[in-house]
C-alpha cells in the first residue's frame, strides 16, 4: 500500500475555480470517500446535498459571508450531521460527536478529490438557517461544512508549516525528548527483547507441558 502522506502534503485549498465541466463518476468518488470516513460506534450520521444549478450556487456562497468564488465551482457539497443519532448514542456528547465524524468525512472528500486531479475548499463559515431554508434541511439537522468542488484556476504555492518538533509531546503537556528518533529506536530494541523473552518463557513453559503429558 503507498504512502498517502504525499497527497496530504501537495493538497491546497483553491480560491478559485475553472468553469469546467465534472463528471458525476469523479463526484461519486468523492462522496464514496466521505461515506468511507471512520464516525463514532460506526453511526455514520452525515447526509450529503450536492448542488450543481447556478443560481443555488450563487445563493449558497452569498450565504458563506460572501465567499463568491466558491460559485465557480462545478459542485457545492453540503456536508450535514445528525446531532440526534449521536446523542441517542452518547448523550451531549453525540453532537461533538457528530461535528467529528463530518469533517472526517470532508478531510476524506478533500483528497480523493485532490488524487483525481480535482480541487477543493472546505467552507466552514456560513448562514447556518439561511442554508437551511434554502435547502430544505430540517430543524434537527445540523449544517456542519460546504465543500467547493471543481478544476482549480491556480494552485496556490504550500503554506508555511510549523514543524514537528514544537507539536509533539511524549508521554505529557510540554514534556519533549532530545532526540526522539534515537530514544524510540532503543525503545523498539527493548520491547523486542522484552517480547522474545516473553515468548521463549511461552515455548519452554509449553514443552514442559507437553514432556509432562507425553511421561503420564
Amino acid at each position: 500500500m503507498g504512502d498517502i502522506l504525499e497527497l496530504i502534503q501537495s493538497r491546497r485549498t483553491i480560491k478559485e475555480f475553472l468553469p469546467k465541466f465534472v463528471s458525476w463518476e469523479k463526484i461519486a468518488n468523492v462522496l464514496d470517500a466521505g461515506r468511507h470516513a471512520p464516525s463514532s460506534g460506526n453511526i455514520q450520521n452525515w447526509k450529503f446535498i450536492i448542488v450543481f444549478d447556478p443560481g443555488q450556487k450563487r445563493a449558497l456562497a452569498e450565504a458563506c459571508y460572501g465567499q463568491y468564488e466558491i460559485a465557480q465551482a462545478w459542485v457545492l457539497i453540503v456536508v450535514c450531521g445528525e446531532p440526534e443519532r449521536g446523542e441517542r448514542y452518547y448523550g451531549e456528547k453525540g453532537r461533538f460527536y457528530t461535528t467529528q465524524n463530518c469533517a472526517a468525512a470532508v478531510q476524506n472528500m478533500l483528497l480523493e478529490a485532490h488524487s483525481l486531479g480535482l480541487g477543493t475548499r472546505w467552507v466552514g463559515g456560513f448562514e447556518t438557517d439561511i442554508v437551511k431554508s434554502m435547502l430544505g434541511v430540517p430543524p434537527e439537522v445540523s449544517i456542519e461544512s460546504i465543500v467547493a468542488l471543481g478544476y482549480a484556476k491556480d494552485i496556490p504555492l504550500k503554506p508555511p508549516k510549523y514543524p514537528l518538533e514544537p507539536m509533539s509531546y511524549f508521554s505529557r503537556w510540554r514534556l519533549r525528548l532530545r532526540d526522539p528518533h534515537k530514544y524510540m529506536n532503543n525503545l523498539a530494541v527493548i520491547m523486542s527483547r522484552k517480547i522474545e523473552a516473553a515468548k521463549s518463557l511461552v515455548q519452554g513453559t509449553t514443552n514442559s507441558l507437553v514432556d509432562k503429558a507425553l511421561l503420564h
